[in-house]
């Protein structure tokens, strides 16, 4: 998250917003091609208020989209580290099976995988929108993990 909001603002604050945890908290199936998350995440905030308005994924695999992720608006309270639940729906794309998406589990084959993201977040009263092409998953996984410790 912290990396996201490092291309919109310059603000040493908003640098320094980091997610300290997170955890699934429930997987909704709607059939075998839809499933809706209810996630649980911590956020350290020490800047001001943050929203995130809109946020869209493509997950390609060998460039191909497996699935498309969007979360629901969410906003980060100033000045606070708490938790929030986000909502997200993730759908398959057809002729890719659930099967095929377990065998993401594997953090080898997740390694292999890009996203391609579309952001729009308010802050500091600035709406910015970005897009994020062919992002390779393990970078994503490794901030997540390097801002954790």
């Amino acid at each position: 998250m912290a990396f996201f909001l490092l291309t919109f603002t310059g603000c040493k604050k908003y640098e320094q917003i980091s997610v300290v945890s997170g955890k699934v908290e429930s997987l909704n199936m709607n059939g075998l091609r839809s499933a809706d998350l209810l996630l649980s995440v911590k956020v350290d905030n020490p800047a001001g208020k943050v929203k995130i308005e809109e946020a869209m994924g493509a997950l390609k695999h060998s460039g191909k989209v497996i699935g498309n992720v969007t979360l629901a608006p969410l906003t980060l309270n100033a000045r606070t580290e708490a938790e929030y639940k986000a909502e997200a729906k993730i759908e398959l794309e057809k002729g890719v099976g659930l099967m095929q998406l377990m065998s993401f589990m594997n953090i080898n084959k997740l390694n292999e995988c890009t996203i391609d993201l579309f952001v729009r977040v308010k802050a500091a009263g600035i709406r910015v929108k970005k897009q994020f092409k062919d992002m390779p998953v393990k970078k994503l996984l490794e901030e997540y993990y390097y801002e954790k410790n």
